[in-house]
């Protein structure tokens, strides 16, 4: 069997039900594997480790001459996740997925003049969100302007690069079956090449676990905030018991998350084990990779039980507000 499964990319097979690809015998022809299928009709995912690493995929896509369009959410934006950006050699596109939840008081362009002070990005950029098919169209012109022909789509994982090729795919109507998308890591599991239309194919890819990322089982594909007024020797409780900050000096505070519980962010009134001290000037992000960050309007000092690996400080996103 040499078909490979248009959901998550994985070679077809119908001999073993615990490797990817499986099939029951005389489904051969079909368009998706089991989980694929069971994922699409029951909102199943059976979690899998990604079979390409980071470098992997960096290193194949640096060894061949195609554009590449890479997507993060804005709540992924980090030096981790950039990083990685800067790390693919070819000609590319920066796209922030997720824009339609940007606060009404914060102009776009804010965010591209952000990334390319705060992050040195000269790439071109693309803030995508906000219509039925989630600004795509600007995408689909953009490509189209440029004469690009094939692309590689790569990014974090649950970025929003499969919502992307179905996007397009309902732009150019076509009558291709549409790609899995799901709220969970590694839904495609190796590369997927779509002809959108006859003028451009896209390679989808694995999508990016990032090492220091907050591990969470709770992810949500919407993105909320949740504001507290944080006075001094006052403690907040982030993800349930999981972690705390004590404020050594206050400060009102936004946690921006995508986080599935009814309060991701508390008070709590008890004695907490913490040690990290981290002192914090005003406007600025405490950015939890994986999970969101949380903006500080004033200068204050924190100690928290978050390691240092999982979290970066940078200017605030949303510091340029309108007038």
């Amino acid at each position: 069997m040499n078909k490979i499964c248009f959901g998550c990319g994985s070679k077809l097979q119908s001999e073993d039900k615990e490797k990817l690809g499986y099939v029951p015998k005389g489904k051969e022809d079909s368009e998706y594997c089991m989980r694929c299928f069971r994922m699409i009709h029951y909102g199943e995912n059976k979690e899998v480790v990604t079979p390409k690493d980071i470098h992997e995929i960096i290193n194949k896509i640096n060894k061949d001459n195609k554009f590449v369009i890479f997507l993060t959410d804005f709540l992924n934006i980090s030096n981790h996740t950039l990083d990685i950006f800067k790390s693919i050699k070819k000609d590319k596109l920066l796209v922030v997925n997720k824009c339609e939840l940007l606060p009404n008081d914060v102009y776009r362009d804010n965010i591209i003049h952000f990334l390319r002070d705060e992050y040195g990005i000269s790439s071109d950029i693309k803030l995508k969100g906000g219509t039925a098919t989630h600004g795509a169209k600007s995408i689909l012109k953009y490509l189209e302007d440029h004469y690009i022909k094939e692309a590689y789509i790569l990014g974090i994982s649950n970025s929003g690069k499969s919502t992307l090729i179905n996007d397009l795919l309902t732009i150019c109507e076509s009558k291709l079956t549409k790609i899995t998308t799901n709220n969970k890591a590694n839904t495609t599991l190796d590369f997927i090449r779509v002809n959108i239309n006859k003028n451009l194919t896209l390679i989808d890819s694995p999508g990016f676990i990032l090492d220091d990322a907050i591990k969470s089982n709770v992810e949500n594909k919407d993105i909320k905030s949740y504001s507290l007024n944080v006075k001094e020797n006052e403690t907040v409780e982030l993800l349930n018991d999981k972690f705390f900050i004590k404020f050594n000096g206050g400060s009102p505070i936004v946690f921006y998350n995508n986080v599935n519980l009814p309060k991701p962010i508390k008070k709590v009134f008890k004695e907490v084990n913490v040690s990290n001290e981290i002192k914090i000037e005003a406007n600025t992000d405490l950015v939890l990779l994986g999970i969101g960050f949380i903006s500080f309007k004033k200068d204050t000092t924190v100690v928290t039980n978050l390691d240092s690996k999982n979290i970066e400080l940078r200017k605030s996103l949303f510091g340029g507000r309108n007038d």
